[in-house]
């Protein structure tokens, strides 16, 4: 009757069902509170309640007391069988290591703020995951991309042009490039203020064609009526900011227009900038600093290179340090 579909139409209403009683849960209520004020992002949220939902579930309705969740009541043992139920549920090595994660930092603050003696899920492994990182383009690659040709008249193409050098050129995250206002642009400076992870703000350098091609958008938009600070620079034709699928397509059909025969992410730009700076000799926290890393061994695992150069560039800081 159901059909194979069924089951899991029923399961995804258990879920919703289950994060709308956990919204109410006053300890998670307090948690979302403190991923407020740490300037955790929007989605991170619902990525840690839907996860603590999860675990709701996997543990039963004998863990619901008058009050709330009994999270006190979720010992190690427990805490195993859950993660053993995730592997049998057919979940995927990288979504387990992300579900114990946010679960670990729950348990964290509730043993920090005295409602449970230890985190179990503190000695709990998670699945080995391998890293991927996306492909990277040569340089005569990237420039092709970046140096598409446009129409003078063409606000879209002067966008995309933009939208492509600022890219290449900053390594910016794609939700900081998607973000962008033209409040947070100084043509005088030739710099950006980027809002990056964890409210952790910074200045990007905006130089050469990069700034050339902004300054000739912002232009081509004045001519089109004003254009206020708090107006996103890359924006589609009703004037709303590109989401991270719409520039998603744009690098993919900007790709295909040069003929690159392989698929494309705006991820790999980013990539291919950090890559592309330590092959020119850039510093690696010169890198680290533009990239918006809070830590150097993130940059490091981030960089394609050749092992000796990057041994090198490390050596080189440790001499220093």
């Amino acid at each position: 009757m159901g059909g194979s579909g069924s089951g899991n139409r029923r399961s995804g209403r258990e879920r919703e069902g289950m994060e709308e009683r956990l919204s109410r849960d006053p300890l998670f209520v307090s948690y979302r509170r403190e991923m407020v004020q740490a300037g955790r992002s929007p989605r991170t949220q619902a990525a840690v309640e839907k996860d603590l939902a999860l675990l709701a579930g996997l543990l039963g309705e004998t863990f619901w007391g008058q009050e709330g969740f009994l999270w006190e009541r979720v010992d190690r043992p427990r805490a195993l069988r859950s993660v053993k139920r995730l592997h049998e549920r057919g979940y995927a090595p990288s979504s387990i290591a992300r579900i114990l994660s946010n679960l670990r930092g729950f348990f964290s603050y509730l043993q920090k703020t005295g409602h449970v003696e230890e985190d179990p899920f503190r000695r709990v492994s998670g699945p080995r995951v391998s890293r991927v990182l996306p492909a990277v383009l040569s340089e005569e690659e990237a420039a092709s991309l970046v140096a598409v040709p446009v129409g003078e008249e063409d606000v879209s193409s002067l966008r995309d042009r933009a939208l492509l050098e600022l890219f290449y050129e900053s390594g910016l995250r794609l939700s900081e490039l998607c973000g962008l206002v033209w409040g947070d642009f100084e043509e005088g400076s030739g710099s950006l203020l980027v809002h990056g992870k964890g409210g952790r703000d910074r200045r990007v350098p905006v130089v050469g064609e990069a700034r050339a091609a902004i300054v000739r958008l912002r232009r081509a938009k004045e001519g089109e009526g004003s254009l206020p600070p708090s107006s996103p620079i890359f924006s589609g034709k009703e004037g709303r900011a590109l989401s991270v699928w719409q520039v998603g397509r744009i690098v993919k059909k900007r790709s295909r227009e040069i003929g690159l025969d392989r698929k494309v992410t705006p991820h790999a730009l980013r990539h291919s900038c950090a890559t592309h700076l330590l092959n020119r000799e850039a510093d690696l926290r010169e890198i680290q600093a533009l990239l918006g890393h809070a830590s150097l061994g993130t940059t490091q695992r981030y960089l394609h290179t050749g092992l000796d150069l990057l041994a090198k560039k490390l050596s080189r800081i440790r001499e220093e340090s």
